[in-house]
């Protein structure tokens, strides 16, 4: 058994001292807050320890309440799960694991801090990676693969072809081939306008007898009266639905049209109704495909938050709405990839019908280092997810 004190200014210091020094299977015996920082007493081999005397000494345990005080005679019957779970090899593998999580997090962030410091080229790729929004996960992985390169440019054009390859498009093309299409999303992101940008599409290259809008937004005042105008416009049917019951009737309505489009209402990410209208949509037909729309323009933990709560089995890919309005792209791009969902269309305003495209991988790749270099900054660079992450408590 080799078991030592550690009196350091915080528990994060605490801990690499023990990684240092007593290694990585290292188990914390006890740990105490005082008025110079924290004592930690910590072993290398937790049995030796619980059955000693050591085990019943306060020496050992402190003012530690998740660490019980046992008679010599409860650790001789073998009482120790029994009278604290935390002794239970499970929980005790556990604990082992979270502190080697901790550590190697911690050690991780040390070392690409003094790569930072060293590469110049590898500080430029982050600075890039960064001022086009994207995420610190992705971008340790962007820059791992490439750490090895001394040469910007070089190491630039790796990093475009790994984000290249990563990028997928969906193979739908519903404005060429038509569909049956479900539209979901928060409020306010453009699900309604992107329905018409659509629809009129799909007018201009086809005529408007094939094409049906469905609306199911009764959440939100006016937003019938919205759709209806542009169906209106259109000369296309416009068919309300204000539940699960009516919209199987519209659909049966429709079910002959080529191209029909289903308008759903916008909830925030956190509305439990979410699951309800993803439920009931999946019920709807095999045929149905469903798209997410995600505004461009908002911070990627809200982003991130909104795929992961409305992601299902039956979500076929992303609409990238006001990326017009969006100062950085790399965020959403990151989503995509980090979630394996395929980008299906681009808006870019608020025009109908021009303001939709399919982009492919280089065109929406070069939109986020434009939008970058255009209204990024190094001053803004210290506010962004990958810097903060990466320089905070190293």
């Amino acid at each position: 058994m080799n078991m030592k004190r550690f009196h350091e200014k915080n528990m994060h210091a605490a801990l690499q001292r023990i990684r240092e020094e007593l290694g990585e299977d290292a188990v914390i015996i006890s740990s105490n807050q005082n008025l110079n920082g924290v004592e930690v007493v910590a072993a290398t081999d937790y049995e030796a320890v619980a059955n000693s005397d050591l085990a019943t000494s306060k020496e050992v345990h402190g003012n530690n309440p998740a660490t019980m005080r046992f008679s010599n005679s409860e650790i001789n019957q073998n009482k120790i799960a029994e009278s604290n779970p935390m002794h239970n090899a499970a929980d005790l593998q556990n604990e082992i694991s979270q502190l080697r999580s901790m550590i190697e997090s911690q050690t991780e962030l040390i070392s690409w801090r003094k790569l930072i410091a060293q590469n110049s080229a590898s500080r430029k790729l982050l600075q890039k990676l960064s001022i086009c929004g994207f995420g610190f996960n992705l971008s340790k992985k962007l820059l791992g693969s490439v750490k090895k390169l001394t040469d910007f440019d070089q190491a630039w054009g790796e990093i475009e072809k790994d984000l290249q390859r990563k990028i997928t498009i969906t193979q739908e093309n519903i404005i060429d081939d038509g569909g049956m299409v479900a539209l979901v999303g928060p409020t306010g992101v453009g699900k309604t306008t992107t329905i018409a940008k659509i629809a009129a599409q799909y007018a201009m290259q086809h005529g408007n007898s094939d094409i049906a809008i469905i609306s199911t937004d009764h959440f939100r005042i006016g937003a019938h009266d919205q759709i209806s105008i542009y169906g209106s416009i259109l000369n296309v049917p416009v068919v309300i639905a204000n539940n699960e019951s009516e919209l199987r009737k519209a659909l049966n309505i429709v079910r002959r049209k080529k191209l029909v489009l289903i308008d759903t209402a916008g909830l925030s990410q956190r509305d439990a109704r979410i699951k309800e209208i993803m439920q009931a949509l999946s019920k709807l037909s095999k045929d149905l495909t469903t798209y997410l729309v995600v505004s461009a323009n908002t911070q990627l933990c809200v982003q991130k938050e909104v795929i992961n709560n409305f992601m299902s089995d039956n979500l076929n890919g992303i609409v990238m709405s006001k990326t017009d309005e969006a100062s950085q792209i790399g965020g959403i791009l990151t989503s995509l990839i980090e979630q394996n969902l395929p980008l299906a269309y681009e808006t870019t305003g608020q025009r109908v019908p021009e303001d939709i495209a399919r982009p492919n991988q280089e065109q929406i790749l070069t939109k986020a280092v434009v939008l970058g270099e255009r209204f990024g900054s190094m001053e803004s660079i210290h506010t962004t997810e990958l810097y903060s992450e990466l320089m905070k408590n190293v």
